[in-house]
């Protein structure tokens, strides 16, 4: 598909809160896979960033499983997010099952390096009590190296934790048009995409293009990408570019007489909810793109939703939904942790006030 370029624009970030998590009413636990039933796979501790005492490097063939068994407090719909890390360009499917039951089947895409752990939520309704949860290879590479589970009962989607996807698409089935005008999703698609706003969150629903400016990687660089840029409108805490490859960031369109995000309490490192396809994925605003064109993220986004994140031919032409929550701000703007932690943090306040 024909992709809009991120334009690098040094944007100063004034009056964002920094949000910490607060305790969750609903009941979140993490179960470490090196203490689950491992099948076809050993417990390693040779790549930093896990938690726990280490984490399961699966064998490299189909049937290779982590089966851990569970328990949930309060009937309903019910999270299952893992920590994974996978160092190869290729994904490594997995089927997630509840008590012998299919309920998933997320691609662990490439993480950009072995040291870089990123999570994969799923949901399923479940009774409470105990479930076993199953995750098996699908091919011949093995699964990916796999952290943890962490579960999170939604109590009927009225205390904390970790929102599912229906959960928030149910809260943004209207628009409530902010921008002056729509967007277009490509340089030769019509202007057809506008800016929702809530009294706490924008939003768009638009198509996923590949960001790979910033850093230069094995994955982006001017080789992977014929329009590179050795630059982001927003910097690490050190100064340096962001690493498209390794972080999930969303673009914002530069501002224009069509939309001017920073009127609207987005600003770099703000707190971004990616939905597509069933899966929620936590991101940061790490650049800025023309003022025509909406839709776009970086590399490891698209991963992170099992979405080709080749620069060149990736992306998706439709179906993601981008909510970013006003006067948020992830600190520091490389930590993906604190993405995540702080993003279903405001996720499930979002969820519970609207």
């Amino acid at each position: 598909m024909h992709r809009p370029r991120a334009i690098a624009m040094a944007i100063a970030v004034v009056g964002a809160l920094v949000v910490t998590p607060a305790a969750a009413d609903a009941a979140t636990v993490t179960y470490e896979a090196e203490n689950a039933t491992i099948s076809q796979g050993a417990v390693n501790s040779d790549h930093a960033g896990f938690t726990g005492t280490g984490f399961v490097n699966y064998d490299n063939v189909t049937g290779s499983s982590v089966q851990w068994s569970v328990s949930v407090g309060t009937a309903g719909s019910t999270s299952l997010a893992f920590r994974f890390a996978n160092g190869t360009t290729v994904a490594r499917p997995m089927t997630i099952a509840v008590d012998g039951t299919t309920v998933s089947t997320p691609s662990f895409a490439g993480t950009g390096a072995w040291t870089t752990w990123t999570t994969t939520t799923v949901s399923s309704t479940l009774a409470a009590g105990t479930h076993t949860v199953r995750a098996t290879a699908t091919t011949a590479n093995g699964g990916p190296n796999v952290d943890s589970l962490v579960v999170t009962d939604q109590g009927g989607g009225g205390g904390g934790g970790a929102p599912t996807a229906a959960q928030l698409l149910s809260k943004l089935n209207s628009c409530s048009q902010i921008s002056n005008g729509t967007y277009k999703t490509d340089s030769e698609a019509g202007r057809t995409i506008p800016v929702c706003g809530l009294s706490d969150a924008v939003f768009w629903k638009a198509d996923m293009d590949i960001d790979c400016d910033g850093q230069r990687t094995t994955q982006c660089n001017e080789n992977t990408d014929c329009c590179f840029q050795a630059d982001t409108a927003f910097h690490q805490s050190n100064g340096q570019p962001l690493n498209a490859a390794a972080l999930p960031y969303v673009v914002v369109p530069s501002p224009s007489s069509t939309w001017d995000y920073r009127n609207f309490g987005i600003a770099g490192a703000g707190v971004v909810a990616v939905i597509y396809n069933n899966q929620v994925s936590y991101a940061t605003v790490g650049d800025t793109g023309p003022t025509d064109i909406i839709g776009e993220a970086s590399y490891a986004s698209a991963q992170s939703l099992g979405i080709n994140p080749d620069p060149s031919n990736g992306g998706t032409d439709s179906g993601v939904t981008y909510l970013f929550f006003k006067n948020s701000k992830v600190s520091p703007i490389e930590s993906h942790a604190n993405a995540v932690s702080t993003g279903e943090t405001l996720a499930q306040q979002f969820v519970n006030n609207h």
